[in-house]
């Protein structure tokens, strides 16, 4: 996240050109995937090689523990037969003697001669070479009493002795059946052998209870059993010779360890150079394994890690020692990520070149576009000449020959600089023509607020003071007012509101206000002006226009208001007792739209201290952002908050309340007031 961040902070950096961020963009992800790949790629293949160890490991082992099952079989197949060699070369040995002694003992009855014939016998026949070993077998001819009696001490065995079934030689000679019997017997404490006797009776005349007799006769062989086992002790060595060899020839790390050792600690094969501290650590390991089943660890030592497999050989209760160290299991891992961070190095340096030259040649038009860009700002484009070199440079110097993005770029950039240019002339002549229209309609303001009189610096006389107030929405605007002096004496007051906005409504406004002077100034009351205007407007009005308008004369000397109200926002009495009150009587429709109408006057009295105070429709429909109107009722509150309150201060108190309603928001119409009042005296009007 660090790297990234830091990354975006240099492309975002303004110092940068457009090329090296994008190199760094570029070279930047080609990094970012490069070594993402190489490290999980890294970590697969460590977790692969682990993992093949260690099948590797179980199958070694497996195969190791096969290996010596197979030999303790066939070193118990050679034991068995040996044995069953032995016994039957014994057993013939012993028949042929017995049938040599009977055979010779018939034809020499005498005594001494058959004690001599049985010597020579015994002595022919005793230490017959076995073809199964080379020890040799000897041969007993002693009676049943003897042997009871004495035993057979030239074997080391006495009368007490009991075989391997814990049977004693009586007891055996008593139950000898007539084809012999063999057992096992145990010799002398001190000398931990063994021997295999095979008993064969020579005389068959048996009492009457089936029993033989002690003065029967009985051959005896006998053989050491160590010295029939040879054989099979030969075929475990060869197979340990095997093993050994079979581990000396198997490729393995040069740090790890093939160990076979037996149940006491005693190593009788091992292989390779592993810390040999590493069998204090084994210990938990073998108490496991000898429960029947095959252990796979690991094991921290001081010095390293080792991935561990022991196996327990039940036959010859031995154990199978594999161990290797981590960092060594692990080395064709880094090795061969140190040759994909070399290539990914090489393929990084080549797209950085491959990446700088391409961004050079495809931003070669962004420069001359810049180049060009920044000519054309520095033109004047209010000159022709200037407008003439926009519209050549970019299509001459820019390749817009180019089928890519950059020549659609430069395309779009040379028809915008001519698009440009043609904006440019024609709104250097709608700029003229503008001036022309801005001047003649700040001529026409300055003659519509020229037909309209200043009444803000009239001087108030006895019984009359007047203001009045204006404010177009547009330069020229549709409001009108007007307060003049009859040949009477009285005094003429007129507001109105020209139907539309903009030049229309002026033009129609000083049409309006000029036939309102012709007819009042003609000796025609309000009513039968309003009728008299009504008539000329109609006549020539094809843009079907319309005015609204109040008329009134006003006596200052008696406070008589003579009115008549053409379609007018209603207007207000402002009493001294802050009380208000509308002229509610309006004469007929508005002024200029309908032919043949006929107007009504009205009359009021405005007492002293009083005011009338009239106003366009602008005003009550000013509007805030929240479109809401000011509206008659807050007219209504700030008129009698501001009773007492001159003519002219008046009218800028209502208008600073608008303005306040109406915010930032822009007018949306013309806003006029005009307010009369009538004064008690000259002083109190000053």
């Amino acid at each position: 996240h660090t790297t990234l961040t830091t990354i975006n902070n240099c492309l975002t950096g303004s110092f940068m050109t457009l090329r090296t961020k994008l190199s760094l963009s570029v070279c930047s992800a080609v990094a970012i995937l490069i070594f993402l790949s190489l490290f999980l790629t890294w970590q697969s293949i460590s977790q692969f090689i682990i993992n093949s160890e260690e099948k590797h490991f179980d199958t070694r082992a497996r195969s190791v523990e096969n290996a010596v099952q197979s030999s303790f079989q066939e070193y118990l197949a050679a034991r068995v037969r040996v044995v069953v060699a032995t016994k039957q070369q014994m057993k013939y040995i012993t028949i042929d003697a017995r049938n040599d002694f009977l055979a010779l003992e018939k034809g020499m009855p005498a005594t001494d001669l058959r004690n001599r014939i049985k010597n020579i016998l015994i002595k022919n026949h005793a230490d017959e070479k076995s073809d199964v070993n080379s020890e040799y077998i000897k041969l007993s001819l002693k009676t049943i009493g003897e042997l009871k009696e004495f035993g057979l001490p030239d074997m080391a065995l006495d009368a007490q002795t009991l075989d391997v079934k814990k049977q004693s030689l009586a007891d055996i000679l008593d139950t000898l059946p007539a084809d012999g019997e063999f057992s096992i017997w145990p010799t002398t404490p001190t000398r931990k052998e063994r021997l295999l006797l095979f008993f064969l009776p020579v005389d068959t005349n048996l009492d009457n209870t089936g029993l033989m007799m002690d003065s029967n006769r009985v051959f005896v062989a006998g053989l050491r059993l160590i010295s029939i086992f040879n054989e099979a002790e030969t075929i475990l060595r060869n197979r340990l010779e095997a093993l050994r060899q079979n581990f000396d020839s198997t490729p393995f790390y040069d740090n790890g360890i093939l160990m076979i050792r037996d149940s006491a600690g005693n190593t009788l094969i091992k292989r390779g150079s592993a810390d040999m501290e590493l069998n204090k650590y084994l210990t938990p390991l073998y108490a496991k394994v000898k429960k029947g089943t095959n252990a796979v660890d690991r094991l921290k030592t001081e010095n390293d890690e080792y991935l561990c497999h022991i196996a327990w050989i039940q036959p010859y209760r031995w154990y199978f020692v594999m161990a290797a160290p981590i960092s060594i299991l692990s080395a064709p891992s880094a090795i061969l990520i140190s040759k994909l961070l070399l290539v990914g190095l090489a393929i990084l340096i080549f797209a950085l070149v491959c990446t700088i030259f391409m961004i050079m040649n495809a931003l070669r038009p962004l420069k001359l576009l810049r180049d060009c860009t920044s000519e054309l700002a520095a033109l004047d484009p209010t000159s022709s000449s200037s407008l003439a070199t926009m519209e050549r440079m970019l299509p001459m110097r820019l390749d817009l020959d180019r089928h890519d993005e950059l020549g659609d770029l430069a395309r779009s950039f040379a028809s915008m600089s001519l698009e440009l240019s043609k904006n440019i002339r024609a709104s250097m002549a709608a700029i003229i023509v503008q001036k022309r229209m801005e001047g003649e309609l700040n001529a026409a303001r300055d003659i519509q607020i020229g037909i309209l009189p200043d009444l803000n610096n009239t001087t108030p006389v006895k019984g009359f003071a007047v203001a009045a107030f204006l404010e177009p929405a547009r330069e020229v605007g549709g409001d009108l007012y007007d307060c003049f002096t009859l040949k009477d004496g009285r005094k003429a007051l007129v507001i109105g509101d020209v139907s539309g906005k903009g030049v229309p409504a002026s033009l129609f406004m000083t049409m309006s206000v000029t036939l309102i002077r012709y007819a009042m100034r003609s000796g025609l009351d309000p009513a039968q002006a309003l009728t008299r205007v009504n008539e000329l407007l109609e006549e020539h009005n094809s843009g079907n226009m319309f005015v609204t308008l109040f008329l009134a004369i006003y006596s200052p000397n008696t406070g008589e208001l003579i009115y008549a109200n053409g379609g007018h926002c209603l207007p207000y009495i402002i009493g001294t007792d802050k009380h208000l009150r509308q002229l509610e009587s309006l004469s007929g429709p508005l002024v200029g739209a309908m032919p043949d109408v006929q107007y009504q006057g009205f009359s009021d009295i405005i007492k002293p201290g009083e005011s009338i105070f009239l106003y366009t429709d602008g005003l009550s429909e000013a509007m805030n952002s929240n479109k809401e109107l000011y509206g008659d009722d807050r007219i209504a509150v700030c008129l009698m908050d501001h009773a007492a309150a001159t003519p002219a201060e008046l009218q800028k108190a209502v208008f600073a309340d608008i303005c306040a309603f109406r915010g930032e928001e822009p007018p949306s119409d013309d806003i006029t007031m005009l307010t009369m009042s009538r004064y008690i005296d000259e002083e109190s009007a000053r």
